[in-house]
């Protein structure tokens, strides 16, 4: 999550701000002292465009309305 979010060059407070989180729930999660939420995740993950569950963590997700063939 934290690489990321520094790919995109958005600080915590950036990242928190286009979620709609608190930064300290953010901190938590990258620094592993909190299990993140699923709706939360859902969210980062669209915000940052990359998979942070299931086998892929960590793939680049696509565009909306785009489908691989």
């Amino acid at each position: 999550m934290q690489a990321a979010r520094l790919e995109l060059k958005l600080s915590q407070k950036d990242l928190a701000a286009k979620v709609n989180e608190k930064v300290s729930v953010l901190q938590d999660y990258e620094s592993g002292k909190a299990t993140p939420n699923p709706q939360i995740l859902g969210k980062l993950e669209r915000a940052l465009a990359v998979k942070l569950r299931g086998n892929d963590i960590g793939k680049k997700l696509e565009a909306p309305g785009k489908k691989s063939t």
